[in-house]
């Protein structure tokens, strides 16, 4: 959010008597206002002669500000004067039409600011700044931030070079937020309650700040210098500020909190709390702060936090959609100084890490006119229709727009619901289909994208390929069937190559990834390992490379983590691998993340390791993530993929064997050691026969419990004798699962004293069982009618 129009305010030094210059400065600056009087008797009756008396003044106004005030008292005085009417007239507001101009004067202003006569002032007490000898440099400087203040917002920063040039004048923002802090109530002199007024200078400081941080890609600069803890000890003292003084605060944080670094910094030091006491603050009359407080919250929360108090979560929701209502209806598509793309990015992340709140904000919102599924999908769209064309401009706003509401689309095809919403729009889908066909390359404006949020590629392909629409998905699912059917067609044929694995995984979490690479590399004589790190590098399209690299793979090996749930690329992968390709997973959950949602419901029934702590400190995780990798390639379970032979016993890892124990040790830990082994058996990796040659004496039916990694407990429970009794007890399993685990259950509690059965151990039971009786179905004889009707054979009833 921006400070999209200025209030007026009252011109800090208007009554300033005039100042007849001295014959010393008559001699050396006379010529300066001679230029001066020139330019303000310049024609203006067109757009460019006010365009020339504009860079005219700035030069000699430039000029003037290198001279100490006491100097030139009468130069500073006409130029003041010359400056009031510019703006009085509107001269100067001219620029906001032209972001060339804007650029220029800009950083014409900034730069100004930091000259040395203008930092020594800013570092003085108001009551300082406030001397006579002080009012008239005091003039200027309020002019310098309010021109910068207003013209900053046009910059769209794509370029380095202006990105930098902010940076090399951080200086100038450290001084005016030390200025600001020294203006605040808990500094003065004197105990302040309430109506505290910041000052003139200080509040167009606040103004600047607001503007610049508005440049999202620029809010990292900021965070230097405790920056975000300043500015919450600002905002818990807003209860003593004067309304309109404290105003800016909240709008400050708000565009902090719309970069992910920003978030991070402002949760470091609870921005949350200070917030909510914030909320109690009542406004003098009603504006736009209580949506902005809002917005911010709903970044700044975890979607735990947000659903504890669903009440809250659904009055954002609400009021969000109903900004994005009202911003369609404006041709600058803004709305009380919110741009419509503000609230859509919120949007994709509350989308993106609660599918609930898309269904609510679908079916449910509470707006004004009242909205549906089809009336809210239709804005959507109707959005995207008007900002097809933001590839096509150097305009950032408008393509971050875009971005948001792709992601958004991506995020509506998720659902089946509606899908046919989206599809029977052949609009929609010829622009989707022209974005993921446009190989020309053109420049999106590198600004920065938050994590929630995938580029314009990702969405469109992510879209197609959830609609059925993306032909590049079928070509692999076609070639795959080829493939197989090739193999069937020659069961003569093997082919000798190693099985591959692949990793998907989060970029945040690159640092974890290489630790598990390593692990992974230590066994490349057994398998192939695909990530794209190595395996896309100039790929001409990068969604082809990574199905391929997922189609080819044996074993998917997925980093699970908040930023892995929140990222739809990545849950575009899993769904990929898991609903289309049927793969084998080896899910590992980093530190406390919990699956849930869309990925919980995929996780049931799969074994995974999870790592709490640091990588390296988790040695016995480390081997268990070996050995469950090892046992997935198992030679029984690459059986489909007609992988070489395995010889996977020669890569079993173990722990190092600790040294002996002095001999009053042993027996205690002998007596551990049967406990243990009673409990849970040690990871190993188990080949099984095939289920035809099990045999009574033999040891197959331990075996089979061991390789599904089910505990001694469970098997002597169940006691199976023979193959042939799992697999009718398999039968009578598969039609009441919840009844046999309820008896099996009492059945436990009463063997076991009172222990109670795992859930998760006797899911992973009934899941091996159920594929031990589909692999294994018995023949089945049928009775052919015409034959048995002229058949000699006797039966017995």
């Amino acid at each position: 959010m921006d400070e999209d129009s200025l209030p007026d305010t009252t011109d800090p030094v208007e009554n300033i008597p005039e100042i007849a210059p001295n014959e010393v400065e008559t001699l050396a600056y006379q010529h300066l206002i001679d230029r001066l009087e020139e330019i303000e008797n310049l024609p203006t009756t067109d757009a460019q002669m006010k365009r020339d008396q504009r860079s005219q003044f700035v030069a000699v106004w430039s000029e003037i500000l290198q001279i100490p005030p006491s100097d030139a008292p009468s130069c500073y005085q006409k130029c003041a004067s010359l400056l009031s009417r510019l703006f009085k007239q509107n001269q100067i507001h001219i620029i906001r039409a032209n972001t060339k101009i804007a650029r220029e004067m800009c950083f014409a202003c900034i730069s100004q600011l930091t000259h040395s006569n203008i930092s020594r002032f800013l570092k003085l007490k108001t009551e300082q700044q406030n001397l006579p000898d002080n009012r008239i440099l005091k003039k200027h400087i309020f002019h310098l931030l309010r021109i910068a203040a207003q013209t900053i917002t046009l910059i769209p920063f794509s370029k380095v070079d202006d990105r930098q040039f902010i940076e090399n004048h951080f200086e100038l923002y450290t001084v005016l937020i030390e200025h600001i802090e020294q203006s605040m109530p808990e500094h003065g002199e004197t105990k302040v309650e309430q109506g505290h007024i910041l000052g003139d200078i200080a509040l167009r400081a606040l103004n600047l700040l607001w503007n610049t941080t508005d440049r999202t890609v620029l809010v990292p600069l900021l965070l230097r210098n405790d920056f975000v803890k300043k500015l919450l000890g600002w905002l818990a003292q807003a209860s003593k500020l004067a309304d309109t003084n404290n105003r800016p605060l909240i709008s400050i944080v708000l565009n902090i909190a719309r970069h992910d670094d920003g978030a991070d910094e402002l949760n470091k030091y609870g921005a949350i709390d200070i917030i909510k006491e914030y909320m109690k603050i009542k406004p003098a009359k009603p504006d736009n702060r209580s949506l902005a407080i809002s917005m911010t919250l709903a970044l700044l929360s975890t979607p735990e936090e947000l659903k504890r108090d669903t009440k809250d979560m659904n009055n954002v929701l609400n009021r969000l959609l109903q900004l994005v209502i009202d911003c369609s209806k404006n041709n600058r598509f803004r709305h009380e100084g919110f741009h419509v793309s503000e609230p859509l990015v919120i949007l994709v992340k509350m989308f993106v890490v609660d599918e609930r709140t898309l269904e609510y904000v679908l079916c449910h919102a509470e707006t004004k006119p009242p909205s549906d599924p089809h009336s809210t999908i239709r804005l959507f769209i109707t959005l995207l229709f008007k900002f097809t064309n933001a590839l096509d401009v150097t305009n950032q706003i408008r393509q971050y727009t875009l971005i948001s509401l792709l992601n958004i689309i991506w995020s509506i095809s998720f659902q089946p619901n509606y899908a046919s919403e989206l599809t029977q729009d052949e609009q929609l889908m010829s622009i989707i289909k022209k974005f993921a066909n446009d190989d020309q390359g053109k420049e999106v404006l590198e600004d920065y994208k938050p994590r929630s949020m995938e580029g314009v590629k990702e969405a469109v392909h992510g879209i197609l390929h959830n609609l059925n629409r993306d032909f590049k998905t079928d070509m692999i699912l076609e070639k795959k069937k080829t493939y197989r059917d090739a193999r069937i067609s020659d069961s003569t044929t093997k082919i000798q190559q190693k099985p591959s694995i692949m990793v998907s995984y989060s970029h945040e979490n690159n640092d974890f990834c290489t630790h598990v690479l390593e692990v992974l590399n230590k066994h490349n004589d057994v398998f192939n390992i695909w990530i794209d790190r190595t395996h896309c590098q100039g790929a001409y399209d990068l969604w082809e490379s990574i199905a391929d690299g997922m189609e080819q793979a044996s074993v998917i090996v997925c980093l699970l983590s908040n930023q892995y749930f929140e990222s739809k690329s990545c849950r575009k992968e899993f769904i990929y691998a898991t609903d289309s390709l049927k793969k084998k997973l080896v899910p590992i959950l980093i530190e406390q993340f919990e699956p849930r949602g869309w990925l919980g419901i995929r996780m049931t029934g799969i074994k995974y390791v999870r790592f709490r702590g640091a990588f390296g400190s988790e040695q016995n995780k480390i081997i268990e993530l070996s050995n469950t990798i090892l046992a997935t390639l198992s030679p029984q379970t690459l059986h489909d993929d007609d992988s070489y032979p395995l010889h996977l016993s020669h890569h079993v890892v173990s722990l190092p064997s600790p040294p002996s124990p002095p001999p009053q040790q042993q027996q205690q830990q002998h007596q551990q050691h049967l406990s243990s082994t009673n409990s849970i058996q040690q990871i190993s990796i188990v080949t099984l026969r095939l289920f035809n040659q099990w045999t009574s004496t033999g040891d197959d039916i331990n075996q089979w419990f061991a390789y599904h990694r089910l505990s001694n407990k469970l098997r002597d429970l169940y006691d199976f004798q023979t193959g042939e009794e799992m697999r009718e007890y398999a039968k009578i399993l598969v039609k009441d699962r919840e009844k046999q685990m309820h008896i099996y259950e009492r059945l436990f509690s009463k063997k076991y004293n009172g222990e109670e059965l795992p859930p998760h151990e006797f899911n992973r039971f009934a899941l091996a069982l159920e594929k031990l009786l589909r692999e294994n179905l018995p023949p089945t004889t049928t009775t052919n009618p015409s034959t048995s009707k002229n058949s000699s054979t006797c039966i017995i009833l």
